[in-house]
């Protein structure tokens, strides 16, 4: 602890110090508060805008604002508040309400949907006390040349650095009001022929007079309005979220913490507490403090922008100096060394007193975690990327040695695939994402769900460059997926060329810009007499992409003849194969969701699709898709008791809540099962799990056909132990 005498002149200075930047205005030091971000599904009304003043006479005001229109449904009508407290609901766009003489008030209004779901309060307004109960907006008297005085001034939109101002128009004179002049602390700042205006470049956590007069084509000016008190806000800076004891002796601590960044206006440094009481500005993220030996001390930091507002504190560090540290720890050395992780280990610590605890891991000077044991872990590196280590002891009274001299780490080059099977992923699950990274090494190709066709020949959607980065680094070609499955837009695609074309060019410009090995067009549902358009444009896409060296993927229905009406009828399969580097085949849906219940890919069915693949020619380009989940139907099934789609995890856990044990069907070569739910209600599971792709898997490699995945989940992990995939 600081000499007593110390403390008052230390804190002193710190103040006045922090008051000559603006940042210790009268509490300061009690206005920031952590802010709470919560998330939700629900889409309510959007937040009223642009709240006004529309008249003023007496005791009534009458205001307006404009129509909020986001939501999940229309809204039904607008909530009125004044100071606080609800006065009144419309459908309407303006409301009249009273206000009190000599009073100023706050009016907020909220948007309410038709099911009573509330959207955010808009901005408040503000509206000014009047001095009398006679109207400053009341006709001039016949003789005077000057315009009357603008009435009722208020505020919306109020920010950091602006706000809207707002009156009553005036009643002209002897000539006609030709604009509004509107001045701050008395200095003109703009003029407009309307009722409002905008201003800008105000200070954050300021207060300014405002006042209005209008000016009539004589170039007279009349009165100005009473000064209106204006208040701009200001949003607190974000905060430190760790701080860390470096070195402590018997006499003093090296502190060190994470960096803050501020919201409006600028950092200007950090607060440093001592048991609860505000030590010093630091500019930096290091200090050392002065103590006393044999005491135990409280420190925390808040970051300070140039307003004078404090972030939330940093969590609680407890520093405890009682004796002499522990001895450094010795030999820091890094083992198995991946492209994302690398094991360190160390010689133990020799306490003076007490007992290790643990030890302290700094990656490039930030403590990243704590071990009870001399070694450690570093995680989530980035491949190739050198970083610098150290490590401390920690004793049971506090005390931390002085850490072990750097030691540079550089992670090496992921490891590379060498897989062949080719999967899709879910670009909107995280689940699909942690399954590639499990079973990446047996994956040639991954389809990303990324992108949708739209009218026009628009592509739509997003690439996930933390998805494409990671698979590109290990060697994974990844084909985004384009789903393309609505008549009216196959038919412009495929019928207009310029059309087709601007679809094309986009395609081949996503795999430029984000380096993929190509792309998987996946068109359904077009009409039979579309097998030679869609055939065509197949070729000029494989064209284009096949110049800049990328490869192209065509999805096929599965059939077992080269049927010419229905669904299939559009695939011209021999010809697709001549010109698309991989043809994939969709071999399952011989029953879905509103059909009877039963194997999705049973196997005599499969059997067929795959034999009749297999007399293709380039057979080497084709590829067998297979089913990696399951579908529940209730009650038979059918399009009046359609069926819900189940990963494999959920129908375990169906399995363990009812108590039944699949079945193994040997025609079909899949498994299934039935149970009874609350409502009494049967049901009927088909599934695939490790059995059933297996069977299918030695199939394919039978016919010399690849093997396709749909999807990477939570399927049933076992089937990477197969060796037909790699395992």
């Amino acid at each position: 602890m600081r000499a007593p005498s110390r403390r008052g002149p230390l804190l002193g200075t710190l103040l006045l110090a922090a008051a000559l930047l603006g940042a210790f205005a009268p509490g300061a030091l009690a206005r920031a508060q952590p802010r709470h971000h919560v998330r939700t599904q629900l889409r309510r009304p959007g937040r009223v805008q642009h709240l006004h003043i529309l008249a003023r006479s007496g005791a009534s005001v009458r205001i307006g604002w404009s129509r909020a229109r986001r939501g999940s449904i229309r809204v039904g009508g607008y909530r009125i508040e004044r100071d606080g407290a609800v006065v009144g609901q419309t459908h309407k766009l303006s409301y009249t309400l009273r206000v009190s003489a000599g009073r100023s008030h706050g009016i907020t209004i909220t948007a309410v949907d038709v099911d009573g779901h509330l959207g955010r309060p808009s901005a408040t307004l503000t509206i000014a006390a009047i001095r009398s109960s006679r109207s400053s907006h009341s006709a001039p008297a016949l003789d005077s040349a000057a315009p009357s005085t603008p009435g009722a001034v208020s505020a919306s939109d109020i920010g950091d650095e602006a706000a809207t101002i707002s009156w009553l128009v005036s009643t002209p004179g002897g000539a006609r009001i030709v604009g509004y002049r509107v001045y701050r602390d008395g200095q003109l700042v703009g003029q407009t022929a309307g009722d409002s205006l905008r201003l800008t470049h105000l200070s954050s956590l300021r207060t300014y007079a405002i006042t209005v007069g209008a000016v009539d084509a004589a170039k007279r000016e009349s009165a100005r309005t009473p000064p209106f008190s204006l208040t701009t806000t200001h949003t607190p800076p974000d905060g430190p979220a760790l701080i860390s004891a470096e070195k402590v002796t018997d006499t003093s601590a090296t502190l060190a913490w994470q960096a803050g960044s501020a919201n409006s206006g600028s950092l200007v440094g950090y607060v440093l507490y001592e048991d609860g009481e505000p030590e010093e500005l630091v500019n930096g993220q290091t200090a050392t403090v002065t103590l006393a030996s044999e005491r135990s001390y409280v420190f925390t930091v808040r970051a300070l922008d140039s307003a004078g507002y404090l972030s939330a504190p940093a969590p609680n560090l407890t520093v405890v100096t009682t004796h002499t540290p522990p001895s450094t720890p010795g030999g820091l050395t890094a083992n198995e060394v991946t492209a994302d992780s690398a094991v360190l280990s160390w010689s133990a610590s020799t306490p003076v007193s007490g007992e290790i605890v643990g030890y302290r891991v700094f990656r490039d000077g930030i403590p990243v975690g704590q071990s009870a044991t001399p070694s450690f872990t570093l995680e989530s590196l980035a491949p190739e990327t050198g970083y610098q280590v150290t490590v401390v002891a920690v004793d049971s009274l506090g005390a931390i040695s002085e850490p072990t001299p750097p030691l540079e780490v550089k992670t090496a080059p992921p490891t590379q695939s060498d897989g062949h099977v080719q999967a899709f992923l879910l670009a909107s699950t995280d689940q699909s994402f942690d399954d590639l990274q499990a079973h990446y090494q047996q994956i040639g190709v991954v389809y990303p769900t990324y992108f949708e066709c739209g009218a026009g020949g628009a592509v739509t959607g997003e690439n996930d460059p933390l998805v494409t980065g990671w698979a590109q680094e290990r060697g994974v070609a990844v084909m985004p997926r384009v789903n393309c499955q609505n008549p009216s837009d196959e038919n412009q695609i495929l019928n207009e060329p310029a059309v087709g074309q601007k679809m094309i060019e986009q395609l081949a410009s996503l795999c430029a810009l984000y380096g993929y090995k190509g792309v998987q067009v996946d068109f359904e549902g077009a009409q039979p007499s579309e097998r030679n358009p869609f055939t065509a444009f197949i070729a000029a896409l494989a064209a284009k992409l096949h110049s800049q060296g990328e490869k192209l993927s065509t999805i096929v229905t599965a059939k077992y003849y080269n049927i010419m009406s229905g669904r299939a009828a559009m695939y011209d399969d021999a010809a697709l194969s001549e010109v698309s580097d991989y043809v994939f085949v969709l071999d399952w849906g011989l029953h879905w969701t509103t059909s009877a219940p039963g194997g999705m890919d049973e196997l005599p069915w499969f059997k067929r699709v795959a034999e009749y693949t297999a007399t293709m020619p380039n057979k080497s380009k084709f590829v067998l898709g297979m089913p990696m989940y399951g579908i529940d139907w209730p009650d038979g099934g059918g399009p009046s008791n359609p069926g819900t789609p189940l990963e494999y995890d959920d129908i375990t856990a169906l399995e363990s809540e009812y108590g039944v044990s699949p079945e193994w069907d040997a025609e079909a070569a899949d498994p299934h099962f039935s149970y009874v739910d609350e409502n009494g209600v049967p049901h009927s599971v088909w599934f695939s799990d490790r059995q059933s792709i297996e069977v299918r898997v030695a199939l394919a490699e039978s016919l010399g056909l690849g093997v396709g995945l749909w999807h990477l989940g939570s399927e049933d992990q076992t089937i990477w132990e197969l060796p037909g995939l790699g395992g």
